[in-house]
């Protein structure tokens, strides 16, 4: 018997409310036993731990799982869940926006992030020859206007 169809055959992992909105959602039990098999999974820094599929986790599942199986879980390659500290899966939902894969305080915090355009914006800022620009101009300019 192929991985997915024990899984779904085995409800315990779900609380009731990830069952509720599974259903109120018309998520596919046999995608989502795919997702919680096969999924990326990825801390969150806060105790969860998130699991999407990626084409990594999409590849396995075409390698151990009958065809029908792997053409639920493309069809259904925007689904997430969020299993908690005790592995029992939360929540389920489907993406619509780019997961954010570093959670962690310092990528938060504004101007701290790892990525390009932050830095790059903090040197334009700091190197700006308009003396505008900076905060304690602007903040001097108000004041002798007033």
């Amino acid at each position: 018997m192929p991985l997915a169809a024990s899984v779904v055959a085995d409800p315990a992992p779900f609380t009731p409310h990830a069952q509720i909105r599974a259903r109120q959602r018309g998520i596919d039990l046999e995608a989502l036993a795919c997702l919680l098999s096969y999924g990326h999974r990825q801390h969150d820094h806060r105790g969860a731990e998130i699991v999407t599929f990626d084409h990594a986790a999409l590849d396995e599942v075409a390698r151990r799982e009958p065809r029908p199986t792997w053409r639920k879980a493309v069809e259904a390659s925007s689904l997430y869940a969020v299993l908690g500290p005790d592995g029992f899966v939360i929540t389920t939902g489907h993406r619509y926006r780019r997961v954010i894969r570093d959670r962690s305080l310092p990528s938060l915090r504004p101007g701290r992030g790892r990525g390009r355009r932050a830095r790059t914006h903090r040197l334009i800022f700091e190197n700006s020859p308009n003396p505008f620009a900076q905060p304690a101009a602007r903040a001097r300019l108000r004041c002798a206007v007033r």
